[in-house]
């Protein structure tokens, strides 16, 4: 998406002669509602890492906000379970799999390990982005779902009150669920603490889809991870309907597909904590 320039996450940047960018974090919950969540929650981590990445852009000197970007590839572990918010970190680059990418170390108020993450994408700097996005929005739209959508119960996925679960209760076989992400529960004013570009499903969507699917595979509204991956290869379209099925399950972890009008879309990873 876009990056916005009109409010900031993270602040006291240091630039250093390796292009690491040291920062501090925002502790102000009433401009960011998900702080309200616990530090290791997909929601938060996926959020996080676009803030501090745009944060650390603008240090730079590198951030274009006019150019679209789209995160491809990401990865975390979490340090200390009993870690509190980020205070401070540092972002820096890295090479993934031969690709630029970059890393997050965070760390709270006490100097606790709260997470390390790496991360890549790619920014579209020649296409006609937002005809393109038109073009492929209008060959879903027919797939838009002509009567009400079930959401599993908020209770059971887990939401903080005044949120919304994202997905539908589990198919008969246990192993699927439909999702639909709208403006209407995944984009501000109506959800506080999930947010995106409008323009499609984001990964703080697509994060938050995995938890609460998490949750109702294994019974826990508050199933929590260790340790996650999540791929993304083609765009989530909102206001349409698409599938999440469990393709692997161990006492470990979880491994969840995700597809849109029979078309693979993404694949998360998650290690149970």
């Amino acid at each position: 998406m876009p990056a916005p320039i009109d409010k900031a996450y993270t602040a006291d940047h240091v630039v250093g002669a390796d292009n690491s960018v040291a920062f501090t974090c925002s502790n102000d919950r009433a401009e960011w509602p998900w702080l309200e969540l616990p530090p290791q929650h997909p929601l938060v981590l996926m959020t996080q890492s676009f803030w501090i990445s745009v944060g650390g852009a603008m240090a730079r000197g590198t951030l274009d906000p006019s150019k679209w970007s789209a995160l491809t590839w990401v990865d975390w572990a979490i340090g200390d379970p009993a870690a509190g918010h980020g205070a401070h970190g540092i972002m820096e680059d890295t090479a993934i799999g031969g690709a630029p990418g970059f890393a997050i170390t965070l760390r709270d108020a006490q100097e606790r390990l709260v997470y390390r993450m790496r991360g890549k994408g790619v920014v579209f700097r020649n296409r006609n982005f937002e005809g393109w996005r038109a073009e492929s929005k209008g060959a879903l739209a027919p797939a838009r779902p002509e009567h009400d959508f079930e959401y599993a119960p908020a209770g059971a996925v887990g939401v903080a009150t005044g949120e919304f679960a994202l997905i539908s209760p589990l198919e008969p076989d246990g192993e699927a669920v439909t999702a639909l992400v709208t403006a209407a529960n995944g984009m501000p004013p109506a959800s506080r603490q999930l947010s995106g570009s409008g323009d499609h499903v984001n990964a703080t969507h697509i994060g938050e889809c995995a938890r609460q699917f998490a949750a109702l595979l294994t019974g826990d509204p508050r199933v929590a991870f260790s340790a996650g991956q999540i791929r993304f290869d083609r765009y989530i379209e909102m206001e349409v309907p698409f599938r999440i099925v469990c393709a692997e399950r161990s006492d470990i972890g979880l491994r969840l597909r995700f597809s849109q009008a029979d078309r693979e879309c993404s694949e998360a990873q998650l290690r149970f904590a």
